[in-house]
């Protein structure tokens, strides 16, 4: 048995003691062909839940400061994860994760692009989608609530659902337009299948979080609009 084998044997029936792990929809990941798990990220054992949860192997980007221990770095790069460098387009991840997917395999993205400080879902960067759209890939929306585990009293409890596949147009290319309207499915998707997961006595703290990020989401949007017309632009009305 390889090592990525005996993890995913053995991880399960840790998670199942120690997190109450419960995973729902793993009939909607296709058992073979290139797919991508686009999911939100609240926690640093979302990597390894998600992973364990699905029944195919997957790969990972992963920040590149975690590959500077070379042990660490041994045993992360058995299991699937591959380095990135953050700040700006790297070509080389880039070209790996494109190579999982040509072969047919699964690679999971977060496409909010590092972990959320609230807990609350942010905006996705439209260039996350970028390697499912040019490789046609399936693209699964997957939602994971409670592994961030400061956030939670008393036992834990971590959920993750995998959606429906997303429809897309894969047709549409790489451009800004078409990612981002990738992107925006994607946040309504995820709400969706978080709305299935919080449970009654946290539904209220959800909500409430939602509302606020979704607030904070619609003024830096406006913020650039406003800019323009400040500076003599065109003038909305």
């Amino acid at each position: 048995m390889s090592f990525y084998g005996f993890c995913h044997t053995t991880f399960p029936w840790l998670f199942k003691l120690w997190l109450r792990w419960e995973v729902r929809g793993t009939e909607n990941i296709p058992r073979e062909g290139k797919v991508v798990l686009a999911a939100n990220h609240i926690s640093l054992l979302d990597p390894p839940t998600i992973g364990a949860a699905c029944p195919r192997p997957v790969h990972f980007m992963a920040k590149e400061e975690l590959f500077r221990n070379p042990v660490f770095a041994f045993l992360i790069r058995h299991l699937g994860v591959f380095p990135v460098r953050r700040g700006g387009a790297d070509r080389e991840a880039i070209k790996t994760g494109l190579g999982v997917l040509k072969h047919g395999g699964v690679l999971a993205i977060f496409p909010e692009g590092t972990r959320s400080k609230t807990g609350a879902l942010g905006r996705a960067g439209g260039g996350a989608f970028m390697m499912a759209v040019k490789t046609k890939a399936v693209l699964i929306p997957t939602a994971i609530w409670g592994s961030d585990l400061k956030r939670h009293k008393g036992w834990p409890k971590v959920r993750i659902l995998f959606g429906e596949p997303l429809a897309y147009d894969a047709d549409g290319g790489i451009g800004r337009e078409n990612l981002e309207d990738i992107g925006e499915e994607w946040r309504r998707r995820i709400l969706e299948l978080q709305r299935q997961l919080v449970p009654p006595e946290e539904r209220e703290r959800f909500e409430a979080l939602t509302a606020a990020a979704e607030e904070a989401l619609r003024k830096r949007l406006a913020r650039p609009a406003a800019t323009e017309t400040k500076q003599g632009g065109p003038d909305p009305r």
